[in-house]
């Protein structure tokens, strides 16, 4: 719990300390290779998004929808449904409803699926770089309890 108020802490004084100066955010993803299996994107992302060289911070929650991926995608100034998400192994198209119209996301995947970069196209046709880093599944680094015995 210490962790994520301190994690709260230094995000808002990380946007604080942006919004005071313009900076020149780098969005670059290493070269994708073909895939040999579709990527595992169900999970959470921690995003990223270049607003004129004002970063914008947020959280891609991604999950199973029925058979398609679905989920919700929060960042300043608030949370968004994702209607659609694909991706070839390669490339990612990502399509979020806005009070405006929808928004569209069209980039590229590393070849390990961790990190997707790309661009964002508002409704109003404004493009803003955007990348997504994958966090860690938690429930595969789960460990038996100690002193489990074994029979």
């Amino acid at each position: 719990m210490k962790r994520i108020i301190a994690g709260l802490v230094l995000a808002s004084a990380a946007v604080a300390a942006a919004a005071s100066e313009a900076v020149n955010m780098r969005f670059a993803c290493p070269a994708t290779s073909t895939p040999t299996q579709p990527p595992e994107l169900a999970g959470l992302w921690d995003a990223l998004m270049d607003v004129g060289g004002t970063p914008s911070f947020g959280l891609l929650s991604v999950g199973m929808t029925g058979s398609e991926l679905g989920g919700s995608l929060a960042l300043t100034p608030g949370v968004v449904v994702v209607r659609s998400l694909k991706s070839d192994g390669r490339t990612v198209a990502m399509v979020v409803a806005s009070r405006e119209g929808d928004v569209r996301f069209d980039g590229s995947l590393t070849p390990d699926a961790k990190r997707m970069c790309g661009i964002v196209t508002y409704h109003g046709g404004q493009k803003f770089a955007m990348i997504a880093q994958k966090r860690p599944d938690r429930t595969s680094a789960r460990s038996e309890p100690t002193g489990a015995t074994q029979q």
